[in-house]
């Protein structure tokens, strides 16, 4: 089987941050025998890694993608035509390349990861050659849902949201990861039966209760102390701010503990800055990005892991918690409530709320117990119905059934 896989920014390696969730779903095709092709909108060249083929852009000017540019234009609803020319140009010249890729690897499935660009590009493509290729669409969070109060989401945008509706109306297939934006992509498609819920998993042996997170202890120099960690991007719809605010309030209650938050952003000075202001700023362990090969320690040293989500599709970061063996404690948004049993494996508080989250670490450090039992009880929810492998035979399910 062959699988040409669209997705903009995914990186060659393992160790490359910036879409390592599609990396760890294409890595795992190939070892099934598979063999996948990525088409990206970088200009790093193509090349072979991995087992994998990646396509990359051209860094030129196309003169050869115009006629095809004119061509597809047919295909926009009008109110998305009327945008700056040079975007819907650039778009097309990614969609080209896919064309052109199409008639040379003649793949058995299209599998695009987000519905803008990738699903959109994909779905330009495949109407211009007039194939009957199946064309899969997961979908991964921006891209279908919303939180107006933050800009969250393309679909806040009229020219983007009747995309989204046209990619999902050609699609042959929609994987999604969540209740809620199953609940989402039904108001927009008229044929539910295409659409799969599969969750999200993530590697077991990677991530698991028996790592020794000394080395980061030692490294971050807060040995006896409990730590309270989490690694996000810094950006609004995560909403690390409340849990700064939440840091706060539990160490006006315990001095013993130490927030690490990973990741960076735009909104990290504000974070340090607001850290300042509560005066916990000495309590707090802003990591900045943190490798990827360094991240199940950072689990492992952690007694607690929040996620305190506006938004979230899935929530990634609480199932690499739970098959770490910590409990999570988690905004009711999204996906994060199809992972977290309220009490079982973690707690799920309101978003935007830190004194609800200050609350359950307070009860978490004063229990330490409870602490191991229910971040035990997060490993076996997880090997139960988070695993990777399991997804990824799924996925490849799906495939067949597509081809039959």
């Amino acid at each position: 089987m062959r699988i040409l896989v669209v997705s903009s920014k995914v990186g060659r390696s393992p160790s490359e941050i910036t879409y390592s969730f599609v990396f760890d779903e294409i890595i795992r095709l190939v070892r099934r025998g598979i063999e996948v092709h990525v088409a990206r909108s970088k200009f790093e060249g193509s090349g072979y890694s991995y087992g994998i083929y990646f396509h990359d852009l051209r860094n030129d000017i196309m003169l050869t993608a115009i006629p095809y540019t004119l061509k597809v234009l047919k295909c926009y609803p009008f109110i998305s035509l009327l945008r700056i020319p040079i975007n819907i140009y650039r778009t097309s010249i990614y969609s080209y390349s896919i064309h052109k890729l199409i008639e040379e690897i003649e793949p058995d499935v299209i599998h695009a990861h987000f519905a803008y660009p990738e699903g959109w590009v994909a779905a330009l493509a495949k109407l211009s050659l007039n194939t009957s290729t199946p064309l899969v669409v997961t979908l991964h969070g921006y891209d279908i849902l919303t939180e107006p109060s933050i800009g969250y989401g393309i679909r806040l945008y009229k020219h983007y949201d009747l995309i989204v509706r046209k990619v999902l109306e050609k699609a042959d297939a929609v994987i999604v990861a969540s209740r809620a934006v199953f609940s989402e992509v039904t108001k927009l498609c008229s044929k539910k039966d295409k659409i799969y819920l599969i969750p999200n998993g993530v590697d077991l042996k990677r991530f698991n209760p028996n790592i020794d997170g000394t080395c980061i202890r030692r490294k971050l120099d807060v040995k006896n102390k409990y730590i309270v960690f989490t690694v996000r991007h810094h950006e609004p719809k995560y909403g690390i701010e409340y849990l700064i605010r939440a840091a706060s309030l539990v160490l006006k209650e315990k001095k013993d503990v130490v927030f690490i938050i990973g990741g960076d952003g735009s909104l990290r000075p504000y974070y340090e800055e607001l850290a300042s202001k509560l005066g916990v700023r000495n309590r707090i362990v802003f990591t900045g990005r943190i490798p990827q090969a360094e991240l199940p320690y950072y689990y492992a040293a952690s007694d607690v892991v929040v996620v305190p989500s506006l938004q979230e599709a899935w929530g990634l970061v609480v199932t690499e918690a739970m098959a770490s063996g910590k409990p999570v404690i988690g905004t009711r948004v999204g996906g994060i409530v199809d992972q977290i049993i309220d009490g079982y494996n973690g707690f799920l508080v309101p978003p935007r709320d830190p004194r609800a989250i200050a609350e359950k670490i307070l009860w978490l450090i004063e229990n330490p117990d409870e602490i191991k039992r229910i971040g035990m009880n997060g490993r076996k929810l997880a090997e139960e119905k988070f695993d990777i492998e399991k997804r990824v035979d799924r996925i490849v399910e799906l495939y067949k059934e597509l081809l039959r």
